[in-house]
């Protein structure tokens, strides 16, 4: 088992359409592939264990990171930053704090420095909003807003109405020096951050927020100055725009998992040779709510995931089977088998009245107590009390889902090959 095993789950607790909803709009002695060769929309991906901080690794398993580049906006001033995860669960570019962060342009609602919240499933962070160039490969975009991680220039306590528990506000915590996050969304908040809530004529809580004299409240902000999904705002490289989604590739894995795996991240779905769907399966998510549904039939019968998402930033499968028996302590949040269980769950679209596209995927589980290394593709986890009436159940396909596979994140208003975005496409090994 890893040095840390927590399980993360990226995915944003609130998408921005749902928003708008509411506003009335192993070790192995096996070794990876070697990466690619440079070409202008791949970046090198690589799941290991995480940032050095005081001599050690802190990241935590089933972590895939890239290296980015962040300039002060329209200078050659600008610096690599490394093992930033990818997160195509969630929508912008977050970066932890450092000296050269703090040199970025802040964006302001008159004299306050305008604060971000983020809400993941299972914790939060908070920032400041600065704007950036940002350069990933060959692929670059202008004046990006991003989220500043911990930056001096707002509270360091986020309000109570963006989160209490679990901040992911240091290098440590989040076992990243930040997130890049390529989901289907262009913005992380979307029109909902436009206007005030129709039934509490406040903007709404969990996005932007202004902080005077160190009280915050929230706040509107335009769809231009909200934090962006960069890929939306990559511009020609070539004659050629890879700014439609993204195509995630990750090696296939041993039972005992690897201490290392390496990948792409590449831009553009159907702009080059080396990122068509081919024969890849199209699932169309919902516009309001970024899920897809999952269909599993384990032992007690069948059960449907209508809430269910297709997330690099999660490290495990993460569905609810009451026969596998649940770990505890340290590695508390995952399964923990007696032996090694094989399971299939169907993937379906959200608009399974009108689309009758499915899949069903084969995946195991494995005891995370028994494993070694930082790269698995059998580790998952119970994703939390389900009624499918209050509280719809999920099936989150996390990272151990990408390893094998051309996994495809299309981005809203987009049409490719005849597929209209947002969806998620995979590769059917």
């Amino acid at each position: 088992m890893s040095a840390d095993s927590r399980a993360f789950r990226l995915a944003l607790l609130t998408s921005a359409a749902a928003v708008v909803s509411a506003c009335g709009g192993g070790s192995s002695s096996s070794s990876s592939p070697p990466p690619p060769p440079p070409t202008a929309n791949v970046a090198a991906m690589i799941v290991d264990g995480g940032p050095v901080v005081n001599g050690m690794p802190i990241g935590t398993i089933n972590q895939g990171y890239v290296t980015i580049t962040v300039c002060v906006p329209g200078t050659s001033t600008c610096q690599n930053i490394d093992h930033v995860w990818v997160d195509t669960g969630s929508a912008g570019l977050r970066l932890i704090t450092s000296a050269f962060t703090s040199q970025l342009p802040a964006t302001m609602q008159g004299a306050d420095t305008v604060a971000n919240c983020v809400q993941f499933v299972n914790a939060f962070s908070w920032g400041a909003v600065r704007t950036a160039d940002v350069k990933i490969a060959g692929e670059s975009a202008s004046s990006v807003p991003i989220q500043v991680i911990g930056d001096t220039a707002v509270p360091a306590t986020a309000p109570s109405t963006c989160g209490s528990m679990n901040p992911l506000n240091t290098v440590t915590a989040l076992g990243a020096n930040g997130l890049l996050g390529v989901g289907v969304f262009r913005q992380d908040c979307g029109l909902g951050c436009t206007t005030n809530d129709p039934v509490t004529m406040k903007p709404p809580d969990g996005f932007y927020y202004t902080c005077p004299a160190n009280s915050c409240s929230s706040a509107l902000m335009p769809l231009a100055q909200q934090l962006h999904n960069p890929v939306g705002l990559f511009g020609p490289v070539n004659g050629v725009s890879d700014n439609n989604g993204v195509l995630l590739q990750l090696p296939s894995l041993p039972a005992s998992g690897m201490a290392t795996a390496t990948g792409s991240l590449i831009f553009g779905i159907g702009t080059r040779s080396n990122n068509a769907l081919g024969s890849a399966v199209v699932f169309a998510v919902g516009p309001t709510t970024g899920f897809i549904q999952t269909t599993t039939t384990f032992a007690g019968g069948d059960t449907s995931e209508p809430a269910s998402y297709i997330d690099s930033g999660s490290n495990g499968f993460f569905f609810n089977d009451s026969n596998i028996t649940q770990c505890t302590g340290t590695s508390a949040g995952f399964f923990c088998p007696s032996s090694t269980v094989s399971l299939s769950a169907t993937m379906l679209p959200y608009n399974t009245s009108t689309n009758t596209t499915s899949h069903t995927y084969s995946f195991s589980i494995a005891d995370i107590q028994t494993l070694t290394g930082n790269a698995f593709n059998n580790v998952g986890g119970p994703s939390g009390t389900c009624d499918n009436v209050a509280t719809p159940c999920t099936f989150d396909w996390g990272l151990p889902f990408f390893y094998g596979r051309s996994v495809f994140t299309a981005l809203e208003n987009t049409t490719i090959t005849g597929n209209a975005g947002p969806f998620f496409a995979a590769s059917t090994p």
